[in-house]
């Protein structure tokens, strides 16, 4: 009796344990909010990663110490798609169902972004774009669960052939990657270049495979048309990649290359970049003057000893959207932040935005300038003279994208 007593003893007190356990697990959980961040590590990749996570660990830490998102601390949880959409999807559902995660922060593959946002929408959570930027996201892909802070395929594209009309150019080429990013920025710039330009013409275009590292069968093509323009939708790894071996060829010596000459690709390449390159960047810190960007790059400086990326840059504003859409909603609940996100307007460090109601697209235009040297920056170049191509002036009316969607419904 005795023995049996003590067993029961012994089995009562270890339920009491696991349930102490159980218990602390719950509060735990009750007082932190996971945020899953599918991000792409590799490849063409890894120098946007690498500045991705310094905006978003930047913002998670200042958040945190001034009280989180409604008195919850921020938990990252990040996993790496390795920019395979079925990689991401499948990361996206896990995130979700396994971490129990509330909301998730986008990629940098627009293919991959395109299989994550259906997750999303499948379990009604937040997903936000600050990379990845295929205008698809905000059209035929849209949900009221997502938002973007990134232009998109369409805003950049049109973007850059609106400043292009306005100059004598009449000869184009174009090379691209082959994919939806490509196809995207490739259709929009088309379009609106022949439209605004009459006397335009695209004489050539070359799409590699994404993944391709030798550009030596597409460049001698491209010269052979003799464009006094050619605009591509290369970035990151792939871009710094032909622009190096486009230099030997000489086809920077008649011909100007129009792309996205971001930050982390100009410090890639340093001095090899080529001077007066008329290109377009996202988020130049060194173009945008707001007293909220001055104040992110002091901060950022000091912390990391570097200049932050447009890459940092727009991931930060992203949180900076779901932080105002958490506190307009007065919930952490993703049904209820997602109505607060129509028509929100939030301090961005590019200065007031807001996000139109009907497709969550933030009012964000690019900024096109010529590749320069400049004596505060002598490991790398920057755009120069730099001009802001507005989003309202180029972006998708609300009737064009109805239109869109009435013909591809999802």
């Amino acid at each position: 009796m005795k023995k049996m007593a003590i067993r029961l003893f012994g089995i009562a007190a270890v339920i009491i344990a696991f349930m102490g356990i159980m218990s602390a697990e719950q509060v735990r959980a009750a007082e932190v909010i996971k945020i899953g961040w599918i991000a792409d590590m590799g490849g063409i990749g890894a120098s946007f990663y690498k500045s991705q996570k310094e905006g978003i660990e930047m913002f998670i830490e200042e958040t945190n110490a001034s009280g989180g998102f409604m008195g919850k601390k921020l938990e990252l949880v990040t996993r790496d798609a390795d920019l395979k959409p079925d990689v991401g999807a499948n990361l996206a559902r896990e995130l979700i169902l396994n971490e129990k995660c509330e909301y998730l922060i986008g990629p940098t593959s627009s293919a991959v972004a395109l299989a994550a946002t259906k997750v999303a929408k499948e379990f009604k959570k937040i997903i936000f774009f600050h990379t990845s930027n295929t205008e698809k996201l905000t059209t035929t892909d849209f949900h009221p669960y997502m938002f973007q802070v990134v232009p998109n395929t369409g805003i950049e594209g049109r973007g850059i052939a609106y400043f292009l009309a306005q100059k004598p150019y009449k000869n184009y080429g174009y090379i691209g990657l082959d994919y939806a990013y490509g196809h995207d920025q490739h259709d929009a710039f088309k379009e609106s270049l022949l439209k605004s330009n009459p006397n335009a013409k695209i004489t050539v275009e070359v799409w590699p495979k994404t993944g391709e590292s030798n550009y030596g069968s597409y460049i001698p093509t491209l010269m052979a048309q003799n464009p006094e323009v050619i605009y591509s939708s290369l970035w990151g790894g792939a871009l710094s990649t032909f622009i190096k071996q486009a230099v030997p060829y000489g086809l920077f010596k008649k011909t100007t290359l129009s792309s996205l000459y971001d930050l982390d690709m100009l410090r890639a390449l340093g001095q090899e970049m080529p001077e007066n390159l008329l290109g377009y960047t996202r988020c130049p810190f060194y173009a945008v003057d707001t007293p909220q960007m001055k104040a992110f790059v002091d901060k950022y400086n000091k912390k990391f000893k570097d200049w932050p990326a447009d890459w940092a840059i727009m991931a930060y504003d992203g949180l900076l959207v779901l932080k105002k859409a958490v506190d307009t909603a007065g919930s952490t609940d993703s049904e209820k932040v997602s109505k607060a996100l129509d028509g929100l307007k939030w301090e961005s460090l590019r200065g007031e935005r807001y996000l139109r109601a009907e497709d969550h697209m933030a009012n964000v235009g690019i900024y096109v300038g010529v590749t320069a040297k400049d004596p505060k920056f002598k490991d790398f170049l920057v755009l120069k003279d730099v001009v802001e191509v507005p989003a309202e002036k180029v972006w998708m009316s609300v009737d064009e994208i109805k239109a869109l969607r009435a013909k591809n419904p999802q």
